[in-house]
């Protein structure tokens, strides 16, 4: 990683939260924290580790993936044109079987390369092995937050590393979080949810948790659990007593989106996942007119195959526009703010907005490519124009981590690639496949 400690970005367009009015001005960066935001600044003498000129460009927040599974980019391509119980059963768990805490490590370092192309600064990652997750977030500085898919016969005793995950990574730093949760209510039994569950109201802590993806999953729920849906046996055990976050939603009726609202629970939409494995769509639009402020995330790249945000925020936006007719349904700033300050928040972080004193944790967008000109109204062509070619610069924690093509995580791309492809091939190999 680069070693910049003190940086200048000037002769930029900045855009300090999705609901600012953009500027022409200049940023400045010192010790991981933004110092200066404005339209010029004096030097007197000052002197940057380096002057960066925008030439116009524009810098805004970097993008919060709030439901990732970051290491499964082990397995892109390899379990594609499936049901998700097939996807789930038949490839994903047999290929997770032999997983090594190496295999996530180098994992998640080439998922992280594929965010900060994408100016994603911050990242949720419910997955195995959180040491190796957190390890390679350390090294490259991304605000993290980790959780367990735990589920029932998995030889682990849950409580216990939830306990012990729980007390080590909500003291480790400010840019670190942990959430007890588990995979879903149909792997689930229900000794194990209501023993989270009372983790949860001891603790105060937020759970995290997939809920109601599939028409299956809440079909077989209320058949086991006498006409309560996930959100409602749920709620009945307590589960949500604190808050918390729920990926997908797209099942997900006016009295589930009341109570997720009730309970103060979090909506994270997973779009192209969702698409891609013919799950549905979710009500985003009766969300928001519930009150609730979903945040993004890309799932997998072994279900959605890509870690885009912008795809997901025109997904988010336009697939609402579609399934109600109404074009007016789910706004580009809508979108834009589930991507940032709404993910932010909802894992407990300070982020999706610039401010003096705060996380220097933004991006350098090009506003000088055709796909981006002209200029009508930033925000719009964000949302419906840009993608992840656009992306010049991403900086996290005041480090540079992705300059125009250079990588800068610690690991060169040459030897994450290599590694990557070595471990693929092994766990193909020992899942019979």
């Amino acid at each position: 990683m680069i070693k910049d400690t003190k940086l200048r970005f000037y002769n930029a367009v900045i855009l300090t939260s999705p609901d600012a009015v953009p500027f022409k001005g200049e940023l400045i960066v010192r010790g991981g924290r933004i110092r200066f935001i404005g339209e010029s600044v004096e030097k007197q003498g000052e002197e940057y580790n380096r002057e960066i000129d925008c030439r116009g460009n524009l810098i805004m927040s970097g993008f919060c993936n709030a439901h990732a599974h970051a290491a499964m980019c082990l397995f892109r391509g390899i379990a594609d044109d499936l049901t998700l119980e097939d996807w789930l059963y038949d490839r994903i768990f047999p290929l997770e079987k032999n997983l090594t805490p190496e295999d996530v490590y180098w994992g998640t370092l080439l998922q992280i390369a594929e965010f900060v192309k994408n100016g994603i600064v911050c990242f949720a990652d419910m997955y195995y092995f959180q040491d190796a997750v957190y390890a390679a977030a350390e090294k490259t500085g991304l605000m993290l937050a980790l959780c367990c898919p735990y589920y029932s016969g998995s030889g682990v005793d849950v409580v216990s590393e939830i306990e012990k995950n729980y007390n080590l990574y909500n003291t480790v730093s400010d840019r670190v979080r942990y959430f007890p949760g588990l995979h879903a209510e149909y792997t689930c039994d229900e000794s194990l949810l209501m023993k989270v569950a009372d983790f949860a109201a001891e603790t105060g802590a937020k759970t995290y948790i997939h809920l109601s993806e599939t028409l299956k999953e809440v079909g077989d729920c209320t058949v086991r659990h006498h006409g309560l849906t996930p959100p409602q046996y749920l709620h009945k055990l307590g589960f949500f007593d604190n808050g918390g976050l729920a990926a997908h939603c797209v099942y997900v009726d006016k009295d589930d989106i009341a109570l997720l609202r009730q309970c103060g629970v979090t909506p994270v939409i997973n779009s192209g996942s969702n698409l891609k494995l013919a799950s549905g769509v979710a009500p985003v639009a009766s969300m928001l007119n519930a009150g609730l402020n979903p945040a993004l995330g890309t799932d997998g790249t072994a279900s959605n195959n890509a870690a885009s945000v912008f795809r997901e925020m025109y997904l988010y936006s336009c697939l609402q526009k579609q399934s109600l007719k109404d074009s007016s349904a789910v706004t580009a700033e809508q979108a834009l703010e589930a991507a940032t300050r709404n993910g932010f928040n909802a894992l407990g972080f300070s982020g999706g907005e610039l401010k003096i004193g705060g996380f220097a944790d933004f991006i350098v967008l090009d506003l000088a490519s055709p796909n981006m000109r002209p200029i009508a109204e930033i925000r719009k062509n964000l949302v419906y124009s840009a993608d992840s070619s656009n992306v010049m610069m991403t900086v996290v924690n005041g480090k540079i981590v992705y300059d125009r093509g250079d990588y800068y995580l610690g690991e060169t791309l040459e030897k994450i690639y290599a590694e990557c492809e070595k471990r693929k091939k092994r766990l193909v190999r020992q899942a019979g496949f």
